[in-house]
């Protein structure tokens, strides 16, 4: 046998055909040497033959290559390297086995470039597969049946198990929860024998958080003893399994909404529906998808033009939002539906349309509700009689709601004041001082109530009762409400009320004074009447009978005087006295009332009429006037011990001021603002009703003028009464002495002729022909006609008549010069016989007798056809004058 490898003239061929190329290179580096198998184009030996190899390789593979070749030399040793030779325009790897040869190295080169790029492309494959599988969560992993181990490469079984990588079946079946267990044991059991199709899912626990694993197989391998290895992969399937629960919990979910949920393609076909839209449209649940079209539901199909068009508006990833109103004609419990539609692409490329439809038939319902409300409230508000404000407190307390503007009056939009504040609609200050009084009402957090009185445009009083509330809520910012109730009608009423009571209670204390004032007033002159007229009727001497007559007749006077002004107070506050205008000559009254007090003034009192307009004329009531001035003056001569008592007149402002002033004892603080009430006395200790000066007050202010006091205790008083002037005229008849003080003559009045007419009547005492005249007296009491016969008897004949039917018969027969007619007579009153009789003879003088005493009643008497009227009780020098007028004797 040719033993060709040992023969030496084989060596050529067969070094050329297997060995790499040979460098022999000195201490120095140079190459002295070199057998060339390359076919690169940098291993030439044009390129190394005498060259410093060093020298031609790269910097970074030389450093390498040059601390291998020094440690050969020095150290005799062979080494071998593979290194890398970077190029610029491509990279090689070597392999260089480098020995000792004498005192050179021997450099073995061999291409390694091709298996290198293999092996880095195949680790880069390596690197990309753990990336892949660290991003899957994927484990490879192999099973022995032998020893029934389980090896996971390389991810540790996806972490749930950190040392070691190989576990025992048992073992790792610990880590599979309960349920689990037995089944990924049978299902394992059932890949060893040869069952390797079926994955497997399940779930472990690691660190408390539960994980899902899918298992498969894909190598299944026999070996030689009967063993049986398995190899597969373990995914981590959480986040899928997540997903698909999500899936599934959003199905149910959409399925189970409570808005209708569909999706259709453009010929209308439906792609899904969930039970809402079955139930809606009246789907049985068993018709498949497949069956239903959007144009032929059994209830509330939309027509397929009217789908097209919504089809044909949408753009692909867009949504649209709008309200349909009642959208299923056939449903009218349905008032709405708010509609969302979202427009996709599918698989196909194909856009299908989602649309959401949610049931706003309470919204819709409510919203009516709340309109229907608001517009009653708004009603509401607009007419209660209250200014209603509401600020946003964070928005600078501007209106929010505001029902009447600044005048009070209803605004008839609100709207136009939201936003504003009060410094757009009140002036600056009135502002400010609202915007301090929301701010204490918010940061203090309290209730104002409280009343407000004001002046409105026109003057009038304007009451308001103000509250300023908080209201604060979660949902919301704080606002202010302020309500202003219009209360002026009330309060004004309810003031009246008050005063009215208090007057009322005042007048009730007064009353008791008064009864028991009345009860003095009227007992004192009566026990003088009664006593003395017994006196007088038990006297013989004349001069004594005379003189207790007069205080008799002093008592008439005072107690007639008492009736009088409570008959007159009651009269003219009731209106049924009548006031009589007229021209009134200002200093022929004051003149008049100065003759009818000089003789009543007390002893040490002067009556001082002062200073005056002479010619001065009003139009007034004379009568009421000379009324006022004699209470006043006759008040002054109660109080005044020594001094003066001076009154009179004068023309200020169109104005007559009248006075009545006296050097008195004065009026006590306490009682000076209560003095013209009824009832109240100046002092108590003085005799007098307290109705004088009521009186007198209400006759200046029914004539249209006021009347006031100033008085200082110790000092004096002084009454002052304004009245309008009306029609003034002026007369000049009078002039004023040197001291300002009217000069009274001693002229003789109507009434004193009168009187001295009586007197001379009473020395003559009988017609010429000495017969005396006859005169009938009406009368049914027969106190009263004793009293006219005991005047009367002694001049005149007399009849009775005690009716007017008797008045009547007894005027026929017995034919009497005068009639003295009593008003108030049974069976006839005097009236109704006055008019029979004047019928009978219009001449015969009928004299009216009656207790009623006032105006009406005078008239009354007159247009029955009585000539003239006297009030009881009588005035004997006033019927003397009467009778004396009428008859001819």
């Amino acid at each position: 046998m040719d033993r060709i490898l040992h023969d030496a003239s084989y060596s050529q061929e067969i070094l050329q055909l297997t060995a790499d190329t040979l460098i022999l290179v000195d201490a120095e580096g140079v190459c002295r040497d070199v057998s060339i198998h390359s076919d690169l184009y940098f291993m030439q030996e044009k390129y190394l033959l005498g060259k410093n190899v060093f020298d031609i390789l790269p910097e970074h593979t030389r450093n390498k290559v040059y601390t291998e070749f020094k440690r050969v030399l020095n150290e005799k040793v062979s080494v071998t390297k593979n290194f890398k030779l970077p190029f610029t325009h491509k990279t090689y790897y070597f392999k260089c086995i480098m020995q000792p040869y004498r005192d050179m190295v021997l450099c073995q080169y061999r291409d390694i470039t091709k298996r290198c790029n293999i092996r880095l492309e195949l680790e880069r494959t390596n690197e990309k597969l753990l990336q892949v599988q660290k991003t899957a969560q994927i484990s490879t992993w192999k099973y022995n049946s032998a020893n029934e181990i389980i090896t996971s490469i390389p991810l540790s079984l996806l972490n749930i198990i950190n040392e070691p990588r190989t576990v025992t079946k048992t073992h790792y079946a610990k880590y599979i929860q309960e349920d689990d267990q037995e089944k990924f044991l049978a299902w394992l059991e059932n890949c060893v024998n040869g069952n390797i199709d079926q994955p497997l899912n399940y779930l472990t626990t690691y660190s408390g958080t539960p994980i899902y694993i899918k298992v498969l197989t894909y190598s299944r391998t026999i070996n030689s003893d009967g063993s049986v290895e398995l190899e597969g992969y373990a995914q981590n399937i959480s986040n899928e399994k997540k997903q698909e629960t999500n899936i599934n919990t959003l199905t149910h979910a959409i399925d189970n909404a409570a808005e209708e949920i569909f999706a259709a393609k453009e010929d209308g076909t439906l792609l899904f529906v969930n039970k809402r839209f079955r139930k809606l449209h009246k789907v049985p649940e068993d018709i498949p998808l497949e069956n239903l079209k959007i144009h032929t539901l059994p209830y509330g199909a939309m027509s397929i033009e009217r789908w097209k068009s919504i089809y044909s508006t949408m753009q692909v990833n867009s949504y649209k939002s709008f309200t349909v109103r009642n959208p299923i004609k056939e449903n009218k419990e349905l008032l709405g539906l708010e509609i969302v539609t979202y427009t996709l692409l599918d698989e196909n490329r194909e856009k299908n349309i989602w649309i959401f439809g949610r049931d706003i038939s309470d919204q819709i319902r409510f919203e009516t509700e709340i309109k229907r409300t608001n517009q009653i409230l708004d009603v509401t508000l607009k007419n209660l009689p209250a200014s209603i404000v509401v600020k946003d407190v964070l928005n600078n307390f501007s209106y929010i709601y505001r029902n009447r503007d600044i005048n009070y009056n209803i605004i008839s939009d609100y709207k136009t004041f939201v936003g504003k504040t009060d410094f757009d609609v009140h002036p600056y200050d009135e502002a400010a001082e609202k915007r301090l009084l929301d701010i204490e009402v918010y940061q203090q957090k309290k209730v104002i109530h409280d009343i407000l009185e004001n002046l409105d445009d026109k003057g009038h009083v304007v009451i308001l009762d103000r509250k300023k509330v908080l209201i604060e809520h979660k949902d919301f910012s704080p606002i202010i409400l302020n309500i202003e109730w219009d209360i002026t009608e009330l309060e004004l009423t309810k003031r009246e009320l008050t005063a009215a009571k208090e007057r009322a209670e005042r007048s009730d204390r007064f009353k008791s004074s008064f009864l028991a004032n009345m009860s003095h007033e009227i007992r004192t002159p009566l026990n003088a009447i009664v006593g003395f007229s017994r006196i007088i009727a038990d006297c013989d001497n004349f001069e004594e009978r005379r003189e207790y007559y007069s205080i008799v007749e002093a008592n008439n006077e005072r107690l007639l005087g008492l009736i009088n002004e409570i008959l007159d107070l009651s009269k003219i506050e009731s209106g049924i006295v009548d006031f009589s205008l007229g021209p009134v000559n200002m200093f022929d009254l004051c003149k008049e009332i100065y003759n009818a007090h000089i003789f009543r003034c007390p002893q040490g009192v002067e009556l001082i009429f002062e200073k005056y307009e002479p010619n001065l004329v009003i139009s007034s009531d004379k009568n009421r006037l000379f009324q006022v001035y004699s209470n006043l003056i006759g008040n002054a001569f109660k109080f005044v011990s020594t001094g003066s008592v001076k009154f009179g007149y004068s023309l200020e402002n169109k104005l007559v001021k009248c006075y009545v002033t006296d050097t008195g004892t004065g009026i006590s603080e306490d009682k000076i603002n209560k003095i013209f009430d009824r009832f109240v006395k100046g002092n108590d200790d003085v005799q007098g009703t307290g109705l004088g000066l009521a009186i007198c007050k209400t006759i200046i202010e029914r004539l249209g003028g006021n009347i006031s006091v100033e008085s200082a205790q110790g000092v004096g008083t002084t009454f002052t009464f304004t009245l309008p002037c009306g029609n003034i005229g002026r007369k000049k008849t009078h002039k004023l002495s040197d001291e300002n003080v009217v000069i009274m003559n001693n002229e003789v009045t109507t009434e004193d002729h009168a009187l001295e007419s009586v007197n001379e009547h009473k020395v003559k005492g009988y017609k010429e022909d000495n017969e005396a005249d006859t005169i009938l007296i009406a009368e049914d009491m027969d106190s009263n006609f004793e009293l006219l016969d005991a005047i009367l008897s002694s001049t005149y004949n007399l009849i009775r008549a005690r009716d007017g039917i008797e008045a009547v018969s007894l005027f026929n027969d017995k034919k009497p010069d005068l009639i003295l007619m009593d008003i108030k007579m049974p069976n006839m009153d005097g009236l109704d016989a006055t008019r029979i009789i004047r019928e009978l003879s219009p001449d015969i003088p009928i004299i009216a007798l009656s207790a009623y005493a006032y105006k009406q009643d005078t008239e009354e008497a007159l247009a029955a056809g009585c000539n003239d009227f006297l009030a009881k009780p009588l005035s004997v020098a006033k019927l003397k004058l009467i009778l004396n007028k009428w008859l001819k004797n």
